[in-house]
């Protein structure tokens, strides 16, 4: 197996200049690059990344743990948006995405560990925020850097995220809703232990609460992001008879399919009868029928922030506390109309 040495004499170069060449941090000049590419690929010779990587004490890798805890996530278009802002920024910084995955929550810590205790990343973009895995208290008793995609606790201090105001945008589509005349609203959450729920819900109730509605605990729901978790709740809900809701949030756009799925099967026309908001505005939103009105979060917005504060703290030596909310906007279509009584 070809070395480094056996490079350089090829080449007529020192091994450290191959080993520059190969780093892609130093000026070399074209002429001696183009020599030591042609000896590399006459030698069939490939660097030792790890090997490297352990003599620099740098990976140029960036690891993310993907929590795929339901059948639905990979269905769902936050994955792709979240990997498409990684993977770009990563790319442009001379970075790669490491990513690994966990079939629980609690996993996702043992994950992330292993990947941090084999040297494989120098820092990590923290995609889980269940409110009962303590993922970040873990990893600030770390010297590795991280980022969150999504606010921390309250209690965890002075850290980087990057995150929507998830409390705020859904307050302001159920706000619309009720500017329709919307009276009875239903609220379809994801997985009612994971923060971001959490915060929606909060802004569906301080919304129903600033227009002096009534807060049924019927019209509360959780779909655990799946379009058949909509289905169900419709299911559900239309059980109410009279008090069945005029009006639908789904905090993903694959539960609001679902939702119009169900009330389709039953004869309800949306938006006539009843009103349907999702949210992320994934690409088959616009190409439902109606098309649906959705929360649009950019999501490969927020892991591009993370990752490149991620980076830029790494080449730095120091994480910049940053802690900022991306904006997002209601996007409104056909399946959302003026209440129109029953």
């Amino acid at each position: 197996m070809a070395t480094i040495r056996d490079v350089a004499i090829r080449a007529g170069v020192n091994p450290s200049t191959v080993s520059r060449v190969f780093s892609g941090k130093a000026k070399i000049s074209e002429r001696t690059q183009r020599r030591v590419l042609a000896a590399a690929a006459a030698l069939d010779f490939h660097p030792n990344a790890i090997a490297r990587s352990l003599s620099v004490r740098r990976t140029h890798t960036v690891a993310v743990v993907v929590p795929h805890i339901f059948p639905g996530y990979f269905e769902d278009c936050f994955f792709p948006q979240v990997m498409r802002g990684l993977l770009e920024v990563a790319y442009e910084h001379g970075y790669r995405i490491l990513v690994g995955g966990s079939n629980s929550h609690k996993d996702n810590i043992t994950q992330t560990f292993e990947i941090l205790g084999s040297r494989q990343a120098d820092g990590i973009v923290v995609l889980s925020n269940r409110l009962d895995v303590d993922t970040v208290g873990a990893l600030r008793q770390q010297s590795t850097p991280f980022v969150l995609v999504g606010r921390p606790p309250a209690d965890n201090g002075a850290l980087a995220w990057v995150d929507a105001d998830n409390e705020r945008y859904t307050q302001e589509a159920i706000d619309y809703l009720i500017g329709l005349g919307h009276r009875r609203i239903a609220f379809v959450g994801g997985d009612p232990e994971v923060a971001v729920t959490a915060e929606r819900l909060t802004g569906y109730v301080t919304a129903l609460e600033r227009a002096n509605l009534p807060r049924n605990q019927a019209w509360i729901d959780f779909g655990y992001f799946a379009e058949d978790g909509g289905y169900q709740a419709v299911q559900r809900m239309m059980a109410l008879g009279v008090d069945a809701p005029s009006a639908y949030y789904a905090a993903n756009d694959l539960m609001a399919i679902g939702i119009m799925r169900a009330l389709r099967e039953r004869g309800v026309c949306v938006p006539d009868e009843v009103s349907v908001i999702g949210t992320n505005n994934s690409p088959e939103s616009a190409h439902v029928s109606p098309p649906l009105t959705t929360l649009q979060v950019p999501y490969a917005e927020m892991a591009a922030v993370a990752v490149r504060v991620l980076i830029e703290g790494i080449e730095r030596g120091a994480l910049e506390h940053v802690q900022w909310y991306v904006p997002c906007t209601l996007l409104t279509r056909g399946s959302t109309g003026p209440y129109r009584g029953g």
